[in-house]
């Protein structure tokens, strides 16, 4: 297909452009805010057309990929689904912004890259829970992050344009995992924390219950403390590990350590699910409808934060 590209940051440059290349896709059109940098990341990687104006996304294209920021992703995949045309978008959708609910994807191809749902370890996790409830889940996640005045990565640190603080950036993936593990959960607690000048959280405590009885515990933080990145499942007299979580390596299921690895670049399975999908009129491996779910636990982990940590829940019965 041919695609059109939204954005010119990291993730298009070290992860899309590469993933579409390898796949044999054609992306033919890149759009950014600044024209003279869409120019730049454009020629350096080939791509024959790019400017300011989102029309470019909208004409001359089969497919669109929004890799924003988040304040920008609803309203240009609305544009891209208005004019009849499949997108995927950079999770998460809209995060603690709460605005993805006016996408209409009916009819349409339309999918956010929750690209953990394609490791080969989540899946042999998923699979190990049709004979296992656990009754516990252990989220652990920690990275330095903490960009200067000039650093491209600063609009991170503004929720109105980010959507959030690490709870959306790197804890949304964590809370797809937990959702695609287990469903929508019923009751979501949270403390947010340790904030930016321009109010993104550098820490965030969540806890969710499930109706069919686990609980989660989450840590996710910007710290300069070792990096952590885990889940662990506890239940039944035994505990499943995944740790760290992209390295593949399962421990708990009897036996030696189990290493799955996942793809070196995650966008090529994701991007070659969402390709298929296209082409068998089907869905991506995650639906924005999915999507939108941990959007809602993210406003409603907002929600508790702002009323002392309270549980609320983030559906009506």
């Amino acid at each position: 297909m041919r695609w059109g590209i939204a954005g010119y940051g990291d993730i298009v440059t070290r992860r899309v452009l590469p993933a579409l290349r390898a796949l044999g896709e054609e992306p033919v059109a890149l759009w950014g805010r600044d024209p003279r940098r869409a120019a730049r990341v454009a020629e350096r990687y080939a791509v024959a057309a790019s400017g300011d104006a989102p029309e470019i996304l909208l004409h001359g294209v089969d497919a669109v990929y929004v890799a924003t920021p988040v304040v920008r992703h609803v309203p240009l995949a609305r544009a891209v689904l208005d004019a009849g045309l499949p997108v995927l978008v950079e999770k998460p959708l809209a995060g603690g912004l709460g605005t993805g609910g006016v996408l209409d994807a009916a009819g349409r191809c339309a999918g956010v890259a929750y690209y953990r749902r394609l490791a080969p370890a989540v899946r042999r996790l998923r699979a190990e829970l049709a004979g296992w409830a656990p009754e516990r889940v252990e989220v652990r996640f920690r990275c330095a992050f903490a960009p200067g005045p000039d650093d491209p990565m600063r609009w991170r640190t503004d929720p109105a344009v980010s959507g959030g603080g690490v709870l959306a950036d790197a804890g949304s993936h964590r809370i797809d995992l937990l959702l695609h593990l287990f469903g929508r959960p019923y009751e979501v607690a949270a403390t947010l924390g340790d904030r930016f000048p321009r109010g993104a959280e550098r820490r965030a405590e969540l806890a969710l219950r499930w109706r069919s009885g686990p609980r989660a515990h989450c840590l996710v933080e910007w710290s300069d403390e070792p990096p952590v990145d885990r889940v662990e499942l506890t239940g039944g007299g035994r505990t499943v590990t995944l740790d760290p979580l992209d390295s593949g390596r399962l421990t708990g299921l009897g036996g030696a350590p189990l290493v799955l690895p996942p793809a070196a670049n995650p966008h090529q399975p994701l991007l070659a699910d969402f390709v298929g999908a296209v082409a068998a009129g089907g869905a991506p491996v995650c639906p924005v409808g999915e999507a939108l779910l941990v959007d809602d636990v993210i406003v409603a982990a907002g929600r508790s934060a702002a009323a002392g940590g309270r549980r609320v829940r983030p559906w009506a019965d």
